[in-house]
């Protein structure tokens, strides 16, 4: 039998544009390397330059002047749950009565006719914050209701925007404002720093202590790290690992992460999941009350729940994931480009993290829905050469609702409709992608030359930080490299520890989720693809070289530019 080779993934590496490794990412990022550091006063732009910020001002004034009852209207997720504390937050620091309104999975995002209602009978001034944008028929009601109405929101508006008072959306096309990409947060954020000019008591110290808030969403809702996003989350990087929120504090405690050495990836992998837990499963109101807690046995009470929902939300993903693998070839024929799994009651909260999964693990779009009671409410996740919002966008005559982004959408249709649906969109993607598009590319940023395998490059490589989408982590090929010894560790013993040989010395390799790859395809020499890193670990730092891929010796690595 012929040996499998190591991987089938393809492998493209750009063109080295400085012999020093960090010159050479900077470079390729359009970064000065002398001035990695964002700095806050020069980084960050102007909120009065967003659209409709003065109005939102001057509605705000007035409404503190009149003692106006206040709503705040978010969302279930960790953008909108922790905008809302965001503003709340603010809102109490200048005594104005307000109340926050947080949908539930179970009564959808956004805003609804009855929601508007109600708070029409307690409220004088709405503020929506990362939503509104698309509630063009529930804002006119409002209106009706006799509410003065600002929208606080980033997502794509209509063609016609809702009657609010003020629409503050830096996507607006008439939007002056520089930067686009900002999260509901940070747009929160935003608008609390333009009410400064307005109230004394909102000053600078206060403002960049919420900027642990604009943090965490700006990760979690998986906003580009560049640009302004990367000003805002290193400040609030350096306000999270200061750690003087309770509810921060209590959830860092939980998962047992020591505040110091919070990153971009914690907060990606272990605080923005935590907060969308209890989202994911019904009701975020756990998150928010953890966020706007002010003494520690409130926040550790949240964070309890926050923590034992996390293990819930975990437990589901599996089963969920489980039982779709074993309908992915039941439901779909293995020359398809895009997956459709349909489940009879899974939990919609999850459906969105098994389609992530399954995209991954196969490399084309994947929709997993769920059926109840004749409808079916499903998340979609797309590869880079297909937006998924495009394609439900010319499937919409199939679909009750639909919205989303390039690479992630969610929709509901009828059950009886279903396989129309599937039908027509699987004949969308056949027409953008091809076989080759289903393969996995990985794009690395440089391979690895004499002298790079160093402690103290891999410490400089960190001023590249805080990493994510825009700026990622360098991937990094190393080209030759003998593995002297391999351990199977972690859970169910996935993850793959080696000592590695290169350019004549030895450092350590891990792979996490890798095992089973290895074990299908070992290899003694090869090259490897990954991360270089300063490994610390009780007090010690050690090379370390984190293994994503990895390939025979002579497999074919192509160069592209820049």
């Amino acid at each position: 039998m012929k040996q499998q080779t190591a991987s089938k993934n393809r492998w493209l590496v750009r063109k080295r544009l400085h012999d020093d490794l960090l010159e050479h990412l900077c470079l390729l990022r359009g970064f000065q390397s002398s001035a990695l550091t964002p700095d806050y006063s020069t980084h960050l732009h102007d909120p009065n330059l967003l659209p409709d910020m003065k109005i939102a001002r001057e509605l705000l004034a007035r409404a503190a002047k009149e003692r106006w009852p206040i709503a705040i209207f978010g969302d279930y997720d960790a953008d909108g749950t922790p905008a809302s504390a965001l503003l709340s937050l603010a809102f109490k620091k200048l005594n104005l009565p307000h109340q926050v309104v947080l949908p539930t999975r179970q009564s959808g995002y956004g805003l609804k006719l009855d929601q508007v209602e109600s708070i029409a009978q307690h409220a004088k001034l709405l503020i929506t914050v990362d939503t509104g944008i698309s509630s063009v028929e529930e804002i006119r009601k409002a209106k009706e209701l006799g509410l003065h109405v600002i929208i606080l929101d980033h997502h794509i508006p209509p063609a016609s925007l809702p009657p609010a008072d003020a629409v503050v959306d830096p996507h607006r096309t008439d939007s002056q404002y520089p930067f686009p990409h900002l999260c509901g947060c940070a747009l929160a954020f935003k608008f609390v720093t333009a009410l400064g000019q307005d109230f004394p008591e909102l000053t600078d110290g206060f403002c960049k202590w919420l900027l642990d808030l604009v943090a965490v969403s700006t990760i979690a809702d998986m906003m580009p790290l560049v640009g302004e996003n990367r000003a805002l989350v290193h400040y609030g990087l350096i306000v999270l690992r200061q750690n003087r929120r309770p509810g921060l504090q209590a959830l860092l405690d939980r998962a047992g992460i020591d505040a110091r050495s919070v990153s971009a990836s914690t907060v990606g992998f272990s605080i923005g999941p935590r907060l969308n837990a209890s989202g994911r499963l019904g009701d975020n109101r756990p998150a928010y009350e953890l966020l706007v807690a002010d003494d520690m046995a409130t926040a550790t009470s949240y964070a309890d729940q926050l923590e034992e929902a996390n293990r819930l939300r975990q437990s589901m993903v599996e089963d969920v994931l489980l039982q779709a693998r074993e309908q992915v070839f039941k439901q779909n024929n293995p020359e398809d480009r895009i997956f459709l799994i349909l489940g009879e009651e899974w939990p919609t909260g999850v459906v969105g993290l098994v389609a992530g999964k399954l995209s991954a693990e196969y490399s084309r779009p994947v929709i997993v829905g769920s059926s109840h009671e004749g409808e079916v409410r499903a998340s979609c996740r797309s590869v880079e050469k297909y937006p998924i919002v495009d394609g439900l966008t010319k499937c919409s005559h199939l679909l009750k609702t639909f919205g989303g982004h390039a690479q992630a959408a969610g929709l509901s249709a009828d059950l009886a409709g279903w396989a129309d649906f599937c039908q027509a969109v699987k004949a969308d993607v056949r027409g953008h992608l091809s076989e080759d598009d289903l393969c996995r590319v990985y794009k690395a940023d440089a391979v690895l030359s004499d002298g790079d395998l160093r402690l103290e490059v891999a410490t400089r490589l960190e001023n590249l930080q805080p990493f994510g989408l825009g700026n990622t982590k360098p991937l990094l090929v190393l080209p030759r490299a003998e593995i002297k010894e391999v351990r199977f560790i972690g859970s169910n013993n996935r993850h793959v520890k080696v000592r590695l040989q290169a350019d004549g010395l030895e450092l350590d390799g891990i792979g996490f989720n890798v095992a089973d790859r290895y074990k299908n395809a070992p290899i003694t020499h090869g090259q490897f693809l990954g991360y270089l890193e300063n490994n610390r670990w009780n007090g010690t730092e050690r090379l370390q070289f984190q293994l994503i891929d990895f390939q025979d010796p002579g497999a074919m690595i192509d160069a592209i530019d820049g």
